[in-house]
């Protein structure tokens, strides 16, 4: 069945799990890490639900606004920090891709520029500007 891009970004916003299936899920793959595990369930969940406000309120001057809040995961290498986004990103059919943010410089200097993550992003999605954008 085609679906428009519209259709599927609705498809994918209105099928995100609520926070408790989500940690169960992470739960599955990482061992302790509970409080890391409940944030990024919750974080997720809401993420989600801002998008679906986004989308069905979009022309309500009256609706308040959810603000966008960020995820830093803070820990030892070994910890299970990437692997936790990874089982999140692979749970919700989102691509996703890592990059170490210390390697990122300015067009025109040595090492990668943010085009080249956003470039490996686009492959990670099958070259699928909707999924892309997703991720």
């Amino acid at each position: 069945k085609n679906q428009s891009a519209d259709e599927r970004e609705r498809v994918v916003i209105d099928s995100a799990p609520p926070p408790r299936e989500i940690f169960s899920y992470l739960d599955k793959f990482v061992q302790g890490q509970n409080r890391a595990k409940r944030v990024l369930a919750v974080s997720i969940y809401n993420h989600y639900k801002r998008l679906r406000a986004l989308q069905t309120d979009k022309d309500r001057d009256d609706v308040p606004r959810l603000d966008k809040s960020n995820v830093l995961l803070i820990g030892p290498t070994g910890s299970g920090k990437t692997y936790l986004f990874q089982m999140a990103a692979k749970l919700l059919d989102v691509p996703m891709v890592v990059c170490d943010c210390t390697s990122l410089t300015q067009a025109g200097y040595v090492g990668e520029d943010v085009e080249s993550v956003v470039v490996r992003l686009w492959q990670a999605a099958g070259q699928d500007l909707e999924r892309t954008q997703q991720g």
